[in-house]
C-alpha cells in the first residue's frame, strides 16, 4: 500500500466515482400497513418486532398494524407486496412536543434543584 510522505500512516484509494453512495439512514420511524396473517413472517424477516404481531392480525382476512421501521425496511417490505404508510406528526404537533421539552433536565442549583434536593434528604 502507498505511504504518505508525511509518516507511516497508511494512504487510501478514492472510491470510484461509479459507485453509488447510499443515503445516510434516518432511524427508526412509525408505519402503519393492514396485513393477512400470510405476511407475518415478511415482517418478521424484515426486523420488524414480533411480540405484538400476532395479537393484531386475525386468523382470516387482514388487520393493522404499527411497525417500528428504518426506511431501509420499509423499502424491502414494500418491494415484497407490503402496502405500508408512515405516520408524520403536524409541523404544529411536532412544534408543540419541541418547546414542551423531554422533561428529563433538571438543574443542579438553585430553589428547587438537585443539590437543595440531596441536602434536603440527608438532613430530614
Amino acid at each position: 500500500m502507498p505511504r504518505c510522505s508525511w509518516g507511516d500512516w497508511p494512504r487510501h484509494p478514492r472510491p470510484p466515482h461509479n459507485r453509488r453512495r447510499t443515503p445516510p439512514a434516518r432511524g427508526l420511524s412509525v408505519w402503519t400497513a393492514q396485513v393477512a396473517k400470510e405476511q407475518i413472517p415478511l415482517l418478521l424477516r424484515a426486523g420488524a418486532d414480533g411480540t405484538e404481531l400476532g395479537r393484531q392480525v386475525p386468523e382470516k382476512g387482514s388487520g393493522p398494524v404499527e411497525l417500528y421501521l428504518t426506511g431501509e425496511q420499509a423499502g424491502a417490505l414494500r418491494g415484497k407486496g407490503v402496502r405500508l404508510t408512515e405516520k408524520k406528526i403536524s409541523a404544529q404537533s411536532r412544534d408543540r412536543l419541541k418547546a414542551a421539552g423531554d422533561g428529563v433536565f433538571r438543574p443542579y442549583s438553585g430553589e428547587g434543584g438537585l443539590k437543595q434536593e440531596i441536602v434536603e434528604g440527608m438532613v430530614g
